[in-house]
């Protein structure tokens, strides 16, 4: 028994039908894991300059911090006593 025209289009419709709804589910699972790799690797960054400042001397490490506490002052306008 061979296959007919008619055959083959209603078997293309129902898969079409059928995986229709799974493409959208796919482009989301493929969303999920690009938001989870970019997070991964975020978290990873933020690490790197806590081992560098690991490295510092204490005089290198005071002044960073100084400079930090003053750039974060002045975003939030508050004048640090000197």
């Amino acid at each position: 028994m061979s296959l007919t025209n008619t055959d083959l289009a209603d078997m293309r419709r129902i898969l079409k039908e059928e995986l229709h709804p799974l493409r959208g589910e796919l482009v989301a699972l493929g969303n999920d894991i690009k938001e989870i790799y970019n997070m991964i690797s975020d978290l990873q960054n933020k690490t790197l300059p806590e081992k560098q400042f690991l490295k510092l001397s204490v005089e290198q490490k005071l002044l960073k911090l100084n400079s930090e506490l003053l750039y974060a002052a002045k975003q939030a306008g508050i004048q640090l006593p000197r």
